[in-house]
């Protein structure tokens, strides 16, 4: 059986999965230190400190709408976003998979395993919701990369571990989303290997409408679970 993984071993888990590859070309310049993190996450440990609202006791409204976009699965198959979710609800992740920031995308991947095992649990919601993990880093998170982690997480349900074939085919996606990424630098203009980022996970309904954007303050699998509910009962247009 599969393990739920804490935040702080969850980040070593993930980066340490493909540290091996990256040993092989020692960095040209010092480590990046806890400064240059701190331009990159929100430091310091999180805990939701609020009652998620019943389901159905609310309604979420429409963000915005996402067109399809060409993506890759781990088996190294092209797919697409509309094929991958077809008519249901999605909830999706936008992530590196080097990033060993307990606070950045760790913290995402584990309200998603959260996410998995809980809709595991509940069979009739779990057919009706996709769990969508996209990077945003196509260099390194090749399929065979995406396919070690999903292996690590052992999912539950339909759970996706998907990236691009390259930076072009990623920045539409980033740009539809409005999920902002950059590399940082050092002063030379040589990549530090991290990424400038605001973590993000969304929640989109059966019409690909963004109907509610996790970040730090609202990473609550409670909430995220039922918003699922209240979605699955909203009539549907």
């Amino acid at each position: 059986m599969k393990r739920l993984f804490p935040l702080a071993g969850l980040a070593v888990l993930i980066a340490s999965a493909g540290a091996a590859a990256l040993e092989s070309s020692p960095p040209a310049h010092p480590p990046v230190g806890a400064a240059d993190a701190s331009y990159t996450y929100t430091v310091g440990p999180f805990v939701a400190e609020y009652e998620a609202p019943a389901p159905g006791s609310y309604t979420l409204p429409v963000i915005g709408r996402v067109e399809d976009h060409p993506l890759l699965d781990s088996a190294g198959g092209s797919t697409t976003l509309a094929a991958l979710k077809r008519d249901r609800l999605a909830v999706i992740a936008f992530v590196y998979t080097t990033c060993a920031e307990a606070t950045g995308c760790p913290l995402a991947e584990a309200i998603m395993q959260r996410l998995d095992r809980r809709l595991a649990d509940d069979a009739g919601l779990a057919r009706r919701v996709r769990l969508l993990t996209i990077s945003f880093d196509p260099t390194r998170d090749t399929p065979a990369r995406m396919a070690t982690i999903r292996d690590a997480f052992g999912p539950h349900t339909d759970w996706a571990f998907l990236t691009t074939a390259s930076e072009t085919d990623l920045a539409p996606i980033l740009t539809d989303f409005g999920q902002p990424v950059a590399k940082l630098t050092y002063e030379d203009g040589t990549w530090t290997g991290l990424y400038r980022h605001v973590l993000k996970v969304f929640l989109l309904d059966e019409q690909n409408r963004v109907r509610n954007i996790y970040s730090t303050g609202l990473m609550n699998p409670d909430l995220v679970m039922n918003d699922l509910r209240t979605l699955a009962v909203e009539p549907r247009e």
